[in-house]
């Protein structure tokens, strides 16, 4: 008996193995046929005991869940989905894949149903905020293993970010794939469509953002893991966005080189303080996004923008809130920046002393450099949810109908009717964006990054106890007075910090981005393209 499911385990892989190929040459309907008889095939196997049946009936079910993807077939999507449900996957294999694949699933099923776009249904992005905490716990189970972190759970985390505008957050995922140099042309499509998905918020459009767009389908072309019609498609977009983009320099009498060799040495000439900005994805600059140029030197991000018309007496008192928001995450992002680069070179002299408790515990004015960094980070967030809350007549109230004060990830109270129908009539992109940052930092909504909260919390009320190497044994005397202390090692400590500075930035850039489609919705479309921002919004210069 057991050679005979083995037989049929084995006999299953290697057909698996063909339905994956017919997949890569885009015969989706043949691999769909082919999955449905090796389904019913392990089927027939009765009370299985053998870890290798689970693995390959896993691997049925990612197979129906990529069809359902690439195929827009969502059958294949439902019967992925029910067969990682029926089992206990999760307990039978890593638990990193199992989460990635279920959410994947569940993902696709909610492209296939939905007909709206994301930013006029709040209850939709719900749906993808519980889809990315799936792609979320994959990716944070790697960094507690300590393992490498698969570029598909980035990409897909990526993807489903796009859909819910938070742009910032997305390509620099899909940059971090990419600069794997990996044949992954799904990196180089959504980058692509995540840069598009940014002209179609901000109307700014730049030539090189234009071939940033078009390098991208060009790459994923060139890719031998794709469908040779999709190869096609993604080359015929390329030119025909390049010959757009001459066509519009022509037009215009601009001369149309290549200028990336230029693009490089002005990224070498920025300060090291600067460069690291960028690549670490902290900058606050739109040009910053895409290209790391003298365009990107600066935080220059502002709520006004040269190419469209804007208008409401709200932009000049946003505009104040943003130059708070600048100025506080400029300190934060300059703690973290410190607090690494002092760990190599050990420049600071901290002339405290402590007493030697032989706990692994790490003091001193470098290490309260990165818990400020990180308390910043939630001041910062709530100023923009008090903000916004003003702005779009979201303030939340208690008793008696008073408004009360706000807070990032909790005043949406969107589980009530009226405030669901505002919230979606305003069809606002950077609402959505700012929506679902604060659903992945909501302990009720088991947002999957609500812990960060709860340490800012412990940071501010409580004991967290940062510790070198490993965790300290025996030490319950010591912290005799404290309920419940937080214990976080020092590399997840510094990960996690700088994955909250990028959740702000990403924070601010929908907050700009909610302000600017508020004003544009609001500007009668007769007026003169005469700007109101040029009278009185200039960058400030300081010496």
């Amino acid at each position: 008996m057991e050679d005979s499911i083995q037989s049929k385990i084995t006999y299953t892989n290697l057909q698996l193995d063909n339905a994956s190929k017919m997949i890569d040459r885009g015969q989706f309907e043949e691999s769909y046929k082919l999955c449905l008889y090796l389904k019913e095939l392990l089927g027939e196997v009765s009370n299985p005991t053998e870890p290798s049946f689970y693995y390959t009936l896993f691997r049925l079910a990612g197979l129906f869940v990529d069809i359902g993807h690439m195929a827009s077939k969502k059958e294949a999507s439902y019967i992925g989905l029910e067969i990682m449900e029926s089992d206990s996957f999760e307990n039978c294999l890593a638990r990193d894949s199992y989460y990635y694949c279920l959410g994947n699933a569940k993902g696709n099923l909610i492209q296939s149903t939905s007909e709206k776009q994301v930013d006029i249904d709040v209850k939709l992005t719900r749906q993808l905020s519980e889809v990315s905490s799936l792609f979320l716990k994959a990716i944070l189970i790697c960094r507690v293993k300590r393992i490498e972190t698969k570029p598909q759970y980035l990409v897909n985390l990526a993807n489903n970010l796009k859909q819910q505008y938070r742009i910032s957050e997305a390509l620099a995922l899909y940059d971090q794939v990419i600069a794997m140099n990996l044949d992954i042309a799904q990196a180089w499509v959504n980058r692509s469509e995540c840069l598009i998905s940014l002209n179609s918020i901000t109307k700014m459009h730049t030539v090189q953002q234009g071939k940033e767009i078009a390098l991208g389908y060009r790459k994923a072309s060139a890719s031998k893991c794709i469908p040779p019609d999709w190869a096609r498609y993604y080359s015929m977009r390329a030119e025909k966005i390049d010959s757009d983009i001459e066509k519009d320099c022509s037009d215009i009498g601009v001369d149309l080189e290549d200028s990336s060799h230029l693009d490089e040495q002005e990224y070498q000439s920025l300060s090291e303080y600067r460069r690291w900005c960028l690549v670490n994805f902290l900058s606050l600059s739109e040009h910053g996004l895409y290209c790391k140029c003298y365009g990107s030197a600066r935080d220059n991000l502002n709520i006004p923008v040269p190419t469209r018309a804007m208008a409401g007496d709200f932009i000049l008192p946003m505009e104040k809130v943003l130059n708070r928001l600048k100025s506080e995450f400029g300190l934060a992002r300059l703690m973290l920046y410190e607090y690494k680069s002092a760990k190599k070179s050990e420049y600071i002299d901290d002339d405290a002393c402590y007493a030697e408790l032989y706990d692994n515990e790490l003091l001193g004015t470098n290490i309260e450099k990165l818990r400020t960094a990180f308390r910043i980070c939630f001041g910062i967030l709530d100023k923009i949810g008090n903000a916004i809350a003003l702005l779009f007549d979201l303030q939340p109230r208690g008793k008696n109908n008073k408004v009360r004060n706000a807070s990032f990830h909790t005043f949406w109270e969107l589980d009530k009717k009226e405030r669901l129908e505002k919230f979606n009539s305003y069809g606002n992109a950077g609402l959505i964006g700012l929506y679902s940052t604060a659903c992945d930092l909501n302990y009720s909504l088991k947002g999957e990054l609500n812990f960060y909260k709860q340490w800012r919390n412990a940071l501010e009320h409580s004991f967290v106890f940062i510790y070198d190497n490993e965790k300290p044994e025996n030490i319950e005397t010591s912290l005799a007075y404290y309920e419940e202390p937080v214990f976080i090692s020092e590399s997840e400590f510094v990960e996690s910090a700088e994955h909250v500075l990028q959740l702000t930035r990403s924070a601010i850039f929908s907050f700009v981005f909610a302000v600017r489609i508020k004003s544009e919705k609001g500007t009668p479309k007769n007026i003169p393209d005469i700007l109101i921002q040029n009278k009185f919004i200039e960058q400030k210069k300081y010496i």
